[in-house]
């Protein structure tokens, strides 16, 4: 299958590059206005695309997806036999609804990955969320290996829900890892050795997760039902309301759904 990639952000050029080094044929990059030299990338505006691959994959972002799908229609014509697929991890294939009309098989291809810069990700191992009509997810799968990715399907009515665990995953794990670290400087670590003490706690924690999963990983105060030094921890916390807010509740989901020590007592002390 060849390829058709609409938008060159960060994820969009991880894709490209992905096609290349996968010998996966790459057709066209478009942009929507003048095309940016891209080394080794077929770039073109939204203007002169032909948009004749047999899918068309659209990496903007999550609310340009419904207005990029009208230009490539309106640019297109028919799209009778190809395939269009966005990559947003929360929305379905029904925000390609003018494309299905046109009539192109539609679905999502969502990497399970965080693109943070322009700067090109191996696609090698990537896991891939795709949602998609029955009649080319089979299709899409075969591309998503090609790529050397590993994918999976996600059902059309749980994607949001699929992406806010995703996020629980990614950028809100950073925001706690954040919150630890002003605790760490609340308690009077320098930056510097707050952030080196609690990457090593973080790396540490992830490394046995990934060996040993969740409740083979689980340690302290929590798993061994120490319930004094929870009260002691929620005590100094009450200086910072948002940090005690947010020991609160990961507390709490510990209590009801980790493998800890004295549970009933625990569960007075958080509350």
């Amino acid at each position: 299958m060849d390829v058709a990639i609409v938008g060159v952000g960060n994820w969009g050029s991880s894709l490209a590059y992905g096609c290349v080094e996968a010998s996966v044929p790459l057709r066209e990059v478009v942009v929507r206005t003048t095309p940016e030299e891209k080394a080794g990338l077929p770039v073109v505006g939204m203007d002169d695309a032909k948009l004749d691959a047999r899918v068309i994959w659209i990496c903007v972002r999550d609310g340009e997806i419904g207005d990029v799908t009208e230009r490539v229609v309106a640019r297109r014509g028919r799209l009778d036999g190809q395939i269009v697929a966005h990559s947003s991890g929360a929305l379905s294939a029904s925000v390609l609804e003018v494309a299905k009309r046109a009539g192109a098989r539609v679905g999502s291809v969502a990497p399970v990955m965080s693109f943070p810069t322009r700067r090109p990700v191996s696609l090698r191992g990537v896991m891939f969320a795709v949602e998609a009509e029955e009649e080319i997810a089979a299709d899409l799968e075969v591309l998503v290996r090609k790529l050397g990715g590993e994918p999976f399907l996600i059902a059309s009515e749980k994607k949001a829900l699929y992406h806010a665990a995703a996020t629980m995953a990614s950028p809100l794990l950073l925001s706690e890892v954040a919150a630890a670290m002003a605790a760490a400087k609340a308690a009077g670590l320098a930056d510097e050795l707050a952030a080196k003490w609690v990457g090593a706690l973080v790396q540490t924690t992830v490394r046995n997760f990934a060996a040993r999963g969740v409740e083979g990983s689980f340690s302290g105060p929590f798993a061994r039902g120490d319930a004094e030094t929870i009260r002691l921890h929620l005590q100094v916390l009450g200086a910072h309301p948002m940090l005690k807010e947010i020991y609160g509740v990961l507390a709490k989901y510990a209590v009801e759904h980790l493998p800890v020590l004295r549970r009933d007592e625990l569960k007075e002390v958080v509350g």
